[in-house]
């Protein structure tokens, strides 16, 4: 190092071994699980431009952007009400959160939010209603109580028959003589 020249530096650090090559680490053979699609997938649309007349149903989340008028139905998903999104019908949803107009009664098995700026006519009935300030809303608000399921009484056991007195006859008496 303090006698070399510049040029063995240089003619060593170009012969300097390559990187070692890494190796590829060994994938399995097994196919790899696949995410339920169900968790992953967004929520069903109806656009700001879209209009819809008629009932609509199904088993997935929903977000209505556009104009729905009729009734919603989806028992086990949520329904989300966008800022453009206007609603003229009943709902009946596990979830319900609005950001924009709602006409008519609502009922989630869970909970309802009515988010700031929303604007709801209608009555309400969840478990947990949800409605935030600067918020306008005009109804009858009903909260369901969910009991915990009881569990059930033990079986009784079953009647015993009525049982009757077993009459004896007397005694012979003993006479002594």
């Amino acid at each position: 190092m303090w006698n070399r020249s510049r040029r063995e530096e240089e003619t060593q650090a170009r012969q300097a071994p390559p990187e070692p090559v890494k190796e590829a680490i060994p994938t399995s053979s097994y196919p790899t699980r696949r995410v339920d699609e169900a968790t992953t997938r967004a929520a069903a649309v109806i656009g700001k431009t879209i209009l819809v007349k008629g009932s609509v149903s199904g088993k997935e989340d929903l977000l209505v952007d556009g104009r729905l008028e009729g009734d919603v139905d989806l028992p086990e998903n949520r329904l989300t009400v966008g800022q453009g999104g206007h609603i003229e019908g009943k709902i009946r949803a596990r979830e319900i959160v609005i950001y924009g107009v709602v006409q008519g009664n609502m009922e989630a098995s869970e909970r309802v939010e009515i988010r700031k700026n929303a604007k709801v006519i209608g009555d309400l009935k969840a478990c947990r209603p949800v409605i935030e300030d600067e918020a306008y809303f005009k109804g009858n608000v009903e909260t369901i109580r969910v009991d915990p399921p009881k569990p059930p009484r033990p079986a009784a056991p079953p009647a015993a028959a009525p049982v009757e007195p077993i009459i004896l006859p007397p005694a012979p008496e003993s006479r002594k003589g």
